[in-house]
């Protein structure tokens, strides 16, 4: 399948914004990998005096002789410079031009005096010009550094940004053939993350493509997740079974720390590290306020999730073909559980923005206390309206669901909300859903999700 550049439309404009100012700017991009970073630049240099350098983790010196020979066969000129600052002064005569560093933080890496060279370079050289650099980064912790206060290229930059996955909805635009039941499918094993759409082909079913590109110990997909860490990180092993336990299930300190065997008082750091590389976040009950008791650790892609759950522990059976996803159709339906509570998360969020809710809410998410859990509650901050709501990975009748729908209101009142209250419920069907809307209830399933993309 041969896959266009996807959804980025808000990042190209900011990138254009800036552009057409005609002046110097510094702009930082970063996030983790197989996120779109290089393609995002690439998309937005098309057509632009640019000039585009991959880093390398090599000695600096090597790294200046291999920046300045590409520049010259680039631009076909000859220039000479024994210095970064030199270069860069020779650069500046080049006029309107964006000048791309990809990978900055293995310089860093390389060379921790790099910071203070760039910001001799800005300040002297780069900031009265009309270069536009743009620094590229996959190590999220490296490139937060240089926004910190220590650093020397604080407050430096421009404009800066941090590229996340793809949204469950952006996913039409690359499947235009498959259902939004089958999406959920692909977005629970690949998530949002662009550079694996390109190895799904909607002219397939969904468990073909899981097969081929999972179950097959050839593909890149079967053996990614691990092959990141072991490129950032140096004791891979402790990271994947940590990643491992939190994903079981083990989502507070103690818990992973007893199945990992990594000490309680070590585990903090390699979880920061997780969370940098955007692995691996804390999630909280959406009405805490008091951070500190309340919150647990989850692993943050479905990627990850997946291959952790449905790969990973059947590593050597895949390796002699011994095993294959048809195995595991029963256990995927279950996952997709936790899948469509994210899908039904994005879903109100959408039509939040649209309008279209009897209220309007700041902030959703996950609500638990005490024993009891309810999927997705929605918060508006300044009227203390709520909206609460189950998600259903399942076919449901009017009947059922308004049993669900009861149950909720129950539940809700442990949370004391004092604003107008509103129940609702998503599932993959539901018949009967009008009834439950002339009763007063909220009731969504995969039918209305074309709302969504309107």
């Amino acid at each position: 399948m041969i896959l266009k550049f996807i959804d980025r439309e808000d990042e190209l404009n900011a990138l254009d914004e800036l552009y057409r100012q005609d002046r110097a700017h510094f702009v930082l991009i970063y996030g983790r990998r197989r996120i779109g970073k290089t393609e995002l630049v690439k998309q937005f240099i098309k057509n632009k005096k640019a000039f585009y350098f991959l880093a390398r983790k090599e000695p600096m010196e090597l790294e200046l002789e291999r920046l300045v020979r590409n520049f010259n066969r680039k631009f076909n000129v000859f220039i000479e410079a024994k210095t970064l600052e030199e270069f860069f002064e020779k650069v500046t005569t080049f006029g309107r031009l964006v000048f791309v560093i990809d990978e900055f933080p293995y310089w860093v890496e390389e060379d921790k005096s790099i910071p203070s060279t760039f910001q001799y370079i800005w300040d002297e050289v780069l900031k009265d010009s009309r270069i536009m650099l743009i620094l590229l980064g996959s190590s999220i912790s490296t490139m937060e550094s240089l926004m910190s206060y220590k650093n020397p290229l604080y407050g430096r930059r421009t404009a800066q940004i941090k590229l996340s996955t793809l949204g469950f909805f952006h996913l039409r635009e690359a499947f235009p053939r498959y259902s939004w039941e089958e999406m959920v499918k692909v977005y629970g094993t690949i998530d949002g993350i662009p550079a694996y759409l390109h190895y799904f082909d909607d002219s397939l079913s969904v468990e073909e493509n899981v097969e081929r590109n999972f179950y097959r110990r050839v593909s890149v997909l079967y053996e990614d997740a691990e092959r990141l860490l072991k490129d950032e990180l140096r004791e891979p092993t402790v990271y994947l079974n940590i990643l491992k336990a939190i994903n079981d299930g083990k989502t507070k300190l103690t818990e992973i720390a007893n199945e990992t065997k990594v000490a309680v008082t070590n585990l903090p750091k390699y979880l920061k590290t997780l969370e940098t590389l955007d692995l691996v976040y804390k999630e909280f009950p959406v009405t805490v306020r008091e951070r500190k008791r309340f919150g647990v650790y989850r692993v943050k892609d479905f990627y990850y999730r997946f291959w952790l759950r449905f790969v990973y522990p059947y590593r050597d059976d895949i390796e002699i073909g011994a095993i294959s996803f048809e195995e595991f159709r029963e256990d995927f339906n279950r996952y997709l559980g936790e899948v469509f509570e994210r899908v039904g998360k994005e879903f109100l969020i959408r039509l939040n923005q649209k309008g279209v809710l009897p209220f309007r809410f700041t902030k959703i998410g996950r609500w638990w206390d005490k024993g009891e859990e309810i999927d997705l509650v929605a918060l508006n901050s300044l009227s203390s309206d709520a909206g609460f709501f189950e998600v259903k990975w399942k076919d449901m009748n009017a009947r059922d669901a308004e049993n669900v729908l009861r149950r909720l209101e129950k539940k809700s009142a442990n949370l004391g909300l004092r604003g107008e209250n509103h129940y609702g419920i998503i599932a993959k069907s539901i018949e009967g859903k009008e009834r439950l809307k002339e009763k007063g209830y909220l009731a969504f399933d995969l039918r209305d999700f074309e709302k969504a993309t309107q």
